[in-house]
């Protein structure tokens, strides 16, 4: 109880702070995230597990779908550990990207040690040689400290600040891969964003976006809160905050109108436990089951030139 209080206090006294106190308590803030998600979300195990499964969805006729490719990490975040995913499966260059700069690398031992590495493995081997998948692990798990320079030397590469939307990367992508990071890109940096990463993408180069679509000031429990909200109110930083509030059908269209560009929804959830509120006018959606539609995956795979 009353560690409790002390952080409500201090809640309440951080805007009186000065600047370079409060500085240090979101950095402080910052690193006790990374090293929360490092044993938990982030784990490396259960981050091999997500990608080999959207990667089973998506149908890969290949073996080796990312062996030797250039991938790019769309808003990696704190804890590098998709990046991980990538070079264990073979990944020529991997480049994670972030709009601020967050990546803390010495959480990675964290999520590497904290992991059944047996999963990863054994989870990963569908679409990688099982020994190769070996060597690699045994290779991160002899390394105690990781940093930036570490990461280098494995071929992972840390961008940021960078933002997409305003210039594309001069590079050629094979694959890029994006988890709960294009529902807070504001709607008019949509479409800038998905034409430049079209535009360094390969011919034939793949494209999956996992979009988590409820409301991220609570989304456990009032998910549609966000829709009540008029347009007035949402500028560019509640979307960024809260969610740009684009529904499947919206994404759809945005999809269609990217060039050279096919794409397909992988999967897609509702949230049925939770009634809707009054919905604002500035709201676009079919009807109710796009305005539910919780969580979605797109693959896009970009046209080969005939």
């Amino acid at each position: 109880m009353k560690i409790f209080m002390i952080k409500r206090i201090i809640k309440k006294s951080y805007k009186f702070l000065p600047n370079e106190l409060r500085s240090r308590i979101g950095i402080n803030k910052n690193q006790l995230a990374s090293k929360t998600l490092a044993s938990t979300s982030k784990r490396l195990d259960l981050c091999s597990a997500q990608i080999a499964l959207l990667l089973h969805s998506s149908n890969f006729a290949n073996k080796f779908p990312l062996r030797d490719k250039v991938c790019v990490e769309l808003g990696s975040g704190w804890v590098l550990s998709h990046s991980l995913v990538f070079h264990l499966l073979g990944a020529k260059r991997v480049i994670a990207t972030d709009l601020q700069t967050l990546a803390n690398p010495t959480n990675l031992y964290q999520s590497i040690n904290s992991s059944t590495i047996s999963v990863i493995r054994d989870i990963l081997s569908p679409f990688e040689e099982h020994s190769i998948i070996r060597a690699r692990l045994n290779k991160l798990l002899a390394i105690k400290t990781f940093t930036f320079d570490v990461l280098q030397e494995l071929g992972i590469e840390y961008v940021a600040p960078i933002d997409l939307a305003i210039r594309p990367l001069n590079t050629k992508i094979g694959f890029v891969f994006s988890c709960s990071v294009l529902e807070h890109v504001p709607i008019d940096d949509i479409l800038p964003l998905l034409q430049n990463l079209e535009s360094a993408l390969c011919d034939g180069g793949v494209m999956i976006h996992c979009i988590h679509l409820e409301d991220h000031k609570d989304f456990v429990k009032s998910p549609f809160d966000f829709f009540s909200e008029s347009s007035e109110k949402y500028n560019r930083d509640v979307q960024s905050s809260r969610g740009n509030r684009i529904r499947l059908s919206q994404w759809n269209d945005i999809f269609s109108h990217i060039k050279n560009i096919e794409h397909k929804f992988i999967y897609q959830w509702s949230r049925l436990d939770k009634k809707l509120p009054i919905i604002d006018p500035s709201i676009q959606y079919l009807d109710v089951e796009d305005l539910k539609i919780s969580h979605i995956g797109i693959l896009c795979k970009k046209k080969k030139k005939t």
